[in-house]
């Protein structure tokens, strides 16, 4: 099982700036990470303004990034072998808008379920939209419900986003409000 996140610049297909991801497994009905993936990539694409503002991520912030890593690696997401060798055997995908990610990984992963827990907490955390109706949740929103920390500034960097979900997945899991043995064939 792996949980996955990335930040973008575009919605251009694979025109991710960050990844972050962990895969887990369920040892003792308690989910424990085993392994982790983090890394920034360029974009083949002007600055979007709209995506900046909710990442922050410059070209020159994803060079720095880059050049602090003691490992080299693909420059742009697309061509990153090691990626889709993380997620190879993985048969389940998580993540807080699951729509978004699938949509990147497109052609590269694939995995045989999907659980997205935003949609699986619309009901259960009740958030409102301006009009009143039930929406889906925020990861925020989420985290509020279910009494995890989160903290404003550190949010869509993708691998704060990425340890908020997995908090989340372990809330629901142990509230049962999700059942991860009849949801999925874990792996």
């Amino acid at each position: 099982m792996i949980i996955l996140d990335f930040e973008t610049n575009t919605l251009n297909p694979y025109d991710v700036i960050e990844a972050a991801a962990v895969k887990i497994k369920i040892q003792d009905n308690e989910l424990v990470v085993v392994d982790k993936f983090h890394r920034y990539y360029l974009s083949r694409y002007p600055v979007n303004y709209y995506a900046f503002q909710v990442h922050r991520l410059t070209p020159e912030l994803i060079l720095e990034h880059r050049n602090k890593s003691e490992e080299k690696y693909a420059s742009y997401f697309k061509e990153d072998e090691d990626f889709v060798e993380f997620c190879k055997d993985a048969k389940t995908l998580v993540a807080h808008n699951i729509s978004f990610e699938l949509a990147r990984v497109e052609g590269l992963a694939s995995f045989e379920n999907h659980i997205c827990t935003m949609k699986e907490n619309k009901h259960i955390v009740k958030a409102l939209n301006k009009n009143g109706r039930i929406k889906n949740p925020k990861l925020d929103e989420t985290c509020i419900f279910y009494n995890i920390d989160f903290d404003d500034e550190s949010y869509h960097s993708a691998t704060y986003d990425v340890s908020k979900t997995y908090e989340i997945l372990k809330c629901m899991h142990r509230e049962k409000k999700i059942h991860l043995f009849d949801k999925l064939s874990v792996k």
